[in-house]
């Protein structure tokens, strides 16, 4: 696929103002993938150079779609097969702090260096035959589960607070004012989170923090099984 200059300059601006964000406030699985993948600055990277890192890492494949948000069915569908859908739509240079739709951007740069970590990838895989086996009042659940944690969730780590969201790791708005303690934080609890609907539009009200990766897990399953 070909982009425009002006895709390519706010793909390059918006590198640029996010790199020294996530070096130094994402996780360390996050940090570790970013710099496996090896996302080039000047250049929006092909899905042939994304598979090329991705699927030898992981076992999963990126795949381009013109659907600029695609509905929970649709992705949790593709998810089972560890298939990550990557939208050609980028965000506006006025929108280089926040942005209320999940662009391509977000979908790279937030997400895919996590599909290096095969500890990563094992987390969301439990997303996907959770969701299509549950009714619709639980899939309401799973999606809040997903957003305050794959989206928006925080980790400590060596007891900092780090960044573990893809949505957060691909705002520079959002970063800041979490960092810099703007946000009140709560342990991750299934109970806390799906009474919490998803902030879309604006910042997130409130966040929440798991200890590791494996507290997500364990918190997921705890709900996940009883579907």
């Amino acid at each position: 696929m070909t982009f425009t200059a002006a895709q390519t300059r706010t793909w390059t601006k918006l590198y640029e103002m996010l790199e020294p964000r996530v070096l130094a406030h994402g996780s360390q699985d996050y940090v570790t993938g970013f710099k496996q993948l090896d996302l080039p600055k000047d250049e929006i990277p092909s899905i042939a150079y994304l598979n090329e890192k991705i699927t030898p890492a992981t076992g999963w494949k990126t795949v381009r779609t013109s659907v600029r948000y695609s509905d929970a069915e649709t992705w949790y569908r593709e998810f089972a097969q560890k298939h990550f859908l990557v939208t050609d739509y980028i965000r506006e240079e006025k929108e280089l702090e926040f942005t209320p739709e999940p662009d391509m951007f977000h979908d790279i740069f937030g997400h895919l260096p996590f599909l290096m970590i095969p500890a990563y990838t094992e987390f969301e895989e439990m997303f996907a035959p959770a969701f299509l086996r549950a009714d619709e009042e639980q899939r309401e659940d799973i999606k809040r589960l997903a957003w305050y944690s794959a989206e928006f969730g925080l980790i400590r780590q060596d007891g900092e607070l780090k960044v573990f969201g893809a949505g957060l790791l691909s705002s520079a708005g959002e970063i800041d004012r979490v960092m810099s303690g703007g946000t009140p934080i709560e342990p991750f609890t299934v109970e806390s989170v799906i009474a919490i609907p998803k902030s879309v539009w604006e910042f997130n009200n409130v966040l929440f923090v798991a200890d590791d990766i494996d507290h997500y897990k364990r918190e997921l399953a705890r709900y996940f099984d009883g579907l």
